[in-house]
């Protein structure tokens, strides 16, 4: 009996490990960004966070996120349209799905970032921290 506890101990060492899909939150609200953050580790997801458009492109190219939330007005130089347009422009990172959360809600610029290659759009005050989860799921299951 101790010998067969042995042997599942060493086909469970040996299994591949599965891979935690990877979520980068590029987010200027602290509060949101720890929201996010919390909800989606708890999920069982790698997460990755910025809160400059700067650091979210990078860590984009860095790391080729499974899908990535990204705010529209951001602190510094790159604004989240900027950062998508980046995104889209550079072989490395086009395929990347692109949710945008925005407290922007004007037609222009919910066109604006669709027409850019964002995946959704989200405005903050008309959709849940759980609708947005329930959105990525679908989006990583695809």
């Amino acid at each position: 009996m101790y010998y067969n506890i042995g042997v599942l101990r060493i086909i469970s060492k040996n299994m591949p490990e599965e891979k935690k899909s990877k979520i980068l939150i590029v987010e200027d609200e602290q509060h949101l960004l720890s929201i996010y953050a919390t909800i989606f580790q708890k999920e069982g997801m790698e997460v990755l966070t910025a809160q400059t458009g700067e650091d979210g492109y990078r860590l984009a190219e860095e790391h080729t996120p499974d899908v990535m939330l990204l705010d529209i007005l951001l602190p510094g130089g790159m604004d989240g349209l900027a950062v998508l347009r980046k995104l889209k422009e550079n072989n490395a990172t086009r395929q990347i799905p692109v949710m945008i959360t925005s407290n922007l809600a004007d037609d222009e610029t919910i066109s604006e970032g669709l027409s850019l290659g964002a995946t959704g759009y989200f405005t903050k005050s008309q959709f849940s921290p759980d609708d947005v989860v329930k959105n990525v799921r679908t989006i990583i299951n695809q």
